[in-house]
């Protein structure tokens, strides 16, 4: 598991947990364990990704309370 801010742009992932202050917010967005995403752009940690077909803007805090599997690197 690593935090959403150290996948690369155009890379899919799976959601694995969220953790912090931050947990009941990703939660409540849809940001939970088996959910796949995309990121689309990432600017110095803040992202944006699409997750169930709809764009979010996270700031870096929040994409790093978001733990993910990289799925490119399943066998």
């Amino acid at each position: 598991m690593i935090p959403l801010t150290h996948i690369r742009k155009n890379c899919r992932c799976r959601v694995r947990g969220s953790r912090g202050r931050q947990r009941r917010r990703n939660e409540a967005l849809g940001f939970v364990p088996g959910e796949e995403l995309t990121v689309i752009q990432s600017n110095q940690g803040n992202l944006i990704v699409c997750l169930r077909g709809c764009r979010y803007a996270l700031d870096r805090d929040q994409a790093n309370s978001i733990f993910v599997e990289d799925c490119n690197e399943e066998s």
